[in-house]
């Protein structure tokens, strides 16, 4: 994930645990503004999303930037367990390529 993107989940979460109050001493609360980017200007953009819209548009981003990664069955279109794995765990079917020597 990209630094603000981080910051953002982080400053999210943190707001929802109520950690971060006025009742923290000023040495707390820039040190809270530094990790979590409070005040940051592309950082408050992301916050301002929501937790779940941010979620989804980082995934989103990730997934097209890095598509060669997600290993699909192309029978029922499920993940794969893995990038390299050539068989489905939910509906079985297998894609291994035919060794010359089974022919």
């Amino acid at each position: 994930m990209l630094p603000e993107e981080v910051k953002a989940l982080g400053q999210i979460e943190l707001k929802e645990s109520e950690i971060y109050s006025a009742e923290k001493s000023k040495f707390a609360q820039k040190k809270m503004e530094l990790v979590y980017g409070i005040g940051d200007e592309k950082t408050d953009e992301l916050v301002a999303l929501g937790k779940e819209k941010l979620s989804d548009r980082i995934a989103k981003r990730l997934l097209k930037e890095n598509s060669g990664i997600v290993n699909k069955c192309p029978n029922c279109e499920r993940l794969a367990r893995t990038p390299k794995a050539k068989q489905c765990r939910f509906c079985g079917h297998k894609w291994f390529e035919k060794n010359k020597a089974d022919e």
